[in-house]
């Protein structure tokens, strides 16, 4: 276990060293991969700091493409760098809480019947989408 986790972060390490954006991902699957696994050892309960974990792989991507950046000189640095940072807290505390919120919602038990299930499928294939018309960027102009 612990060595799946080791070669993860080796692998981190090595995405970083070689400043590599295209190994950056395979590293955050391999620890995501590892997380996957310890859920599986533990025999399939709810982990509830999975919202956490998530913001930590979240703070991980973050950080890890943002080392990957040039750096920014001159007078505006500070400035932006504080900007950076205060959108990565942002975006770890809405993370947070929405895996919060997730995790809560579907500790709810509501009987179990198959249209139960359906409207909760629909439902998460509707945030799948909404999550993935968001995430596109923009027309340029």
């Amino acid at each position: 276990m612990w060595a799946a986790g080791g070669g993860a972060v080796a692998f981190l390490a090595l995405a970083l060293a070689l400043r590599s954006a295209s190994l950056l991902p395979w590293a955050l699957v391999a620890v995501a991969a590892q997380y996957a696994l310890w859920l599986e050892l533990r025999g399939g309960r709810i982990d509830e700091r999975a919202p956490a974990v998530a913001a930590g792989l979240l703070l991980a991507a973050e950080l890890g493409y943002w080392s990957l950046e040039r750096t920014v000189t001159g007078e505006a640095a500070g400035e932006l760098t504080a900007r950076r940072l205060l959108s990565i807290l942002a975006l770890l505390s809405v993370a947070l809480l929405v895996g919060t919120a997730v995790l809560a919602v579907g500790s709810i038990s509501l009987g179990g019947s198959a249209a139960v299930e359906a409207v909760g499928v629909a439902a998460a294939v509707g945030v799948l989408a909404l999550v993935t018309r968001l995430a596109r960027p923009g027309p340029t102009r």
